[in-house]
């Protein structure tokens, strides 16, 4: 199949595309193959309802269909309502709803003021901090990651703000760590790196889930652009900060990128909701 429809990106109309659901005829064709009526639908386990949607995702990706199309409207014109409505549960939100459901639920939790937070045992801070991640994984349709603390090193406080080894995201095991460090401080500062790299990090599980396990982000060149930086992509990641240079090649990749300014734009939203 793949052979058979490699050209279906290569052919569309440019001029007749008023619509960012509109496709070229075999394109619609091809898509509408998998339609199951919503009787059938129903009589599908969940498990089988999300082989069928994956294969559906893979052939948006197999035809490179236009990335800024609207998913949606093509699931609406082609297939059953009920299929809609479970892609409408995969689909992750955009960013921006992503990053406003995530700053309320810092917001309404208890445990993240600040003074509040600085008197919690180190055992209660990771379990916060681990109900916080699995509320963010679901907002953003990804599977939870286990939040963990480990010495990681010591950190330092200057004008740049915290600096040392804060954290990290594995793609292997799929969890987060955090540097014991920032949980023993109680700095206002440290408590805000620690949030900032939780968020950070977990936006690193949500590319990794979208390039590897199923892509449920709205804008698939994002995702295409994630896939070219991460191990095996296009340009590969690059991971030493030894130096100068190497230090800005690692903070202009678009992961980094996407994860530090998604990290910061939600922080913001926080720091606004808990001023009022």
């Amino acid at each position: 199949m793949i052979e058979e429809y490699s050209e279906l990106g290569k052919i569309w109309d440019t001029d007749s595309l008023t619509k960012l659901s509109e496709l070229h005829e075999e394109q619609a064709e091809y898509l509408k193959e998998l339609n199951i009526p919503s009787d059938v639908w129903s009589g599908m386990d969940k498990l089988e309802q999300e082989r069928h949607l994956s294969l559906i995702m893979d052939r948006f990706s197999e035809m490179d269909i236009a990335h800024d199309i609207d998913k949606g409207e093509v699931f609406t014109n082609l297939f059953s309502s009920d299929i809609l409505e479970s892609y409408r549960q995969l689909e992750a939100p955009h960013d921006f709803v992503q990053i406003e459901r995530i700053s309320d639920v810092m917001a309404d939790c208890k445990d993240l003021d600040f003074e509040h937070w600085r008197n919690l045992e180190l055992e209660d801070k990771v379990e916060v901090l681990n109900n916080l991640e699995m509320q963010i994984a679901e907002i953003e349709h990804r599977s939870p990651c286990p939040v963990y603390v480990q010495d990681l090193g010591s950190i330092s406080i200057g004008e740049g703000g915290v600096s040392g080894y804060l954290g990290g995201y594995d793609p292997i095991a799929k969890d987060i760590t955090l540097n014991a460090a920032l949980l023993e401080s109680s700095q206002s500062v440290v408590y805000q790196e620690i949030l900032n790299t939780l968020i950070h990090e977990g936006r690193h599980a949500y590319q990794d889930y979208n390039v590897n396990v199923c892509e449920v982000h709205p804008r698939h060149s994002e995702v295409e652009s994630w896939h070219e930086t991460m191990e095996g992509g296009k340009w590969g990641y690059y991971g030493d900060t030894s130096t100068t240079l190497g230090q800005r090649l690692y903070e202009q990749q678009s992961i980094e990128i996407d994860a530090r300014n998604f990290a910061a734009d939600v922080l913001d939203k926080f720091e606004q909701k808990m001023a009022v």
